[in-house]
């Protein structure tokens, strides 16, 4: 190495050290395949991009607990699942709508007999990166880490936001929806059907 290279690249790596990282948690179903999304500078009321220099962190987004995107109703109650209550598609739809029996607030877009979406909108249930409705908007979006984007809600905007976790060409993602204070829903699953603003409707 040559010495006048030597200094500065010390000085890089003793300040790249001292940075400062949240790990995950890990929740049933919804894991953090890798560890560690650091914090991002975002104050309540305050939304703001997380660093461009943080780590990012990837989630299981294709499952919540036993429910499995991409399973058939058949296979989830071979499994123990079992359903509680399930609408029938609008006339030239195959999208529709079931919950299952200990699963209270959480619901599973179908299409046909299989899973495309899971919708959660009570506060007991853990999503990705400790994810939880009632939760702060800004400490969701240190949760979820510096790829999360923050768009106005389609609906609530521009108070309320989607915050948005979707890798370009990945098969699926994440929108939370939050009233720029709180989360007030998630859902997960086939990025196609997580962005249906209103379900199946």
């Amino acid at each position: 190495m040559k010495p006048a290279l030597a200094l500065p690249l010390l000085a890089a790596l003793a300040a790249c050290s001292g940075a400062k990282q949240d790990q995950a948690p890990d929740n049933a179903g919804n894991e953090a395949v890798n560890a560690a999304a650091p914090a991002s500078s975002n104050a309540a009321g305050n939304v703001a991009e997380a660093t461009p220099q943080a780590t990012p962190t990837a989630f299981v987004l294709d499952r919540f607990g036993p429910i499995r995107v991409g399973a058939t109703i058949a296979a989830l109650d071979r499994e123990g699942l079992h359903v509680a209550g399930r609408d029938e598609p609008l006339e030239g739809s195959t999208c529709g709508y079931a919950t299952f029996k200990g699963q209270d607030d959480v619901a599973a877009m179908l299409d046909g007999d299989r899973v495309v979406r899971i919708d959660v909108s009570g506060a007991a249930h853990e999503g990705p990166g400790g994810l939880r409705v009632g939760q702060s908007e800004a400490d969701a979006l240190r949760r979820l880490g510096s790829q999360t984007k923050v768009q106005p809600h389609p609906y609530t905007g521009p108070e309320g936001h989607y915050l948005i976790l979707h890798a370009d060409g990945a098969p699926n993602g994440l929108i939370v929806e939050t009233d720029g204070k709180t989360v007030q829903s998630w859902r997960i699953g086939h990025w196609d059907q997580v962005q249906w603003i209103e379900g199946c409707s």
